[in-house]
């Protein structure tokens, strides 16, 4: 009787600890994937910061040329993107083929040129649009600095005879900011990790929306009204709601076109299941080389 007991008891810690498994295993695995998510897109976050000053750097001495920008920015983002610890990169028997640099700076660069080539075609068709893999935008200085010349001559701020230099009535002020860059580098960073990307990438466009979501974290639903009179919706109805309230231009947001930017990663969040978010960084040199006003968007 003692043994048939003992064994009963047995039977019911094991059960006990397969149910308390079968809650606790599924959220520390993706504890564990948002951990590993989140610490990726900190160290892009960095890379984004280092990409604006190199952007910057080269803008200084390349006459604000905005290619040579998104060159020294690619390139200084590469690791955040594929590997770069080989050239021509390698097949492992197990893990399969590992890009190098060659391809994965291809890869960047036909996503940038095509990006870019889009925006253009948007803008055409009169929408403002600008969905740029890899955005360099200049912030200073502004076309109205210029004052009807072609150039700015960085280390002649006098010369004005020649037509070379610009006639700076208010020297000290107008010199400081006319021959100062400022680009802002805005990086649509690619979250990997499997489920983590998607419970970020929808609690983020929710919060850029101003959408509260309830519900489980695997299927979240978007709170419509207020206390007692409040409703839940999920699936397309929610996805719709997210869309509706972006329009909204109230709404914190750091880009100009924020809707069809918003639409763009929204799109290819819900039909291709790729999760992209805007990283930006800012920078600030002193001009080594004339600023062309042809340069400015």
């Amino acid at each position: 009787m003692a043994r048939r007991t003992f064994f009963r008891k047995a039977c019911r810690r094991r059960g006990q600890a397969a149910v308390e498994t079968a809650i606790v295993l599924p959220l520390m695995v993706f504890l564990l994937l948002g951990i590993v998510q989140l610490t990726m897109m900190q160290q892009a976050r960095l890379m984004v910061e280092y990409a604006a000053y190199n952007a910057c750097r080269t803008g200084i001495v390349w006459n604000m040329n905005r290619d040579k920008m998104v060159n020294a920015a690619l390139i200084t983002l590469m690791p955040t993107f594929a590997a770069t610890d080989t050239i021509l990169g390698e097949t492992d028997p197990e893990l399969g083929r590992r890009p190098g640099i060659l391809e994965t700076w291809a890869k960047m660069k036909l996503a940038t040129g095509a990006t870019h080539y889009l925006s253009q075609i948007l803008g055409n068709l009169g929408v403002n649009a600008n969905i740029d893999f890899i955005d360099v935008r200049i912030l200073n200085p502004t076309r109205d600095m210029f004052e009807g010349h072609e150039e700015i001559d960085f280390d002649d701020y006098h010369a004005n005879n020649d037509g070379a230099g610009m006639d700076f009535t208010d020297h000290n002020r107008k010199v400081r900011d006319a021959t100062r860059l400022t680009v802002r580098v805005r990086y649509l960073y690619w979250m990997r990790i499997p489920f983590a990307n998607w419970i970020i990438h929808m609690a983020w466009m929710a919060n850029e929306a101003g959408v509260q979501l309830t519900g489980p974290i695997d299927q979240p639903k978007a709170k419509i009204g207020f206390g007692p009179i409040s409703m839940d919706v999920g699936g397309a109805a929610r996805d719709g709601m997210i869309l509706a309230e972006v329009e909204d231009s109230t709404r914190p947001f750091d880009e100009e076109d924020r809707g069809n930017l918003f639409r763009a990663l929204w799109a290819l969040h819900v039909g291709a299941h790729k999760y992209f978010i805007p990283l930006y960084a800012t920078h600030t040199m002193r001009m080594q080389s004339n600023p062309y006003i042809k340069n400015l968007p």
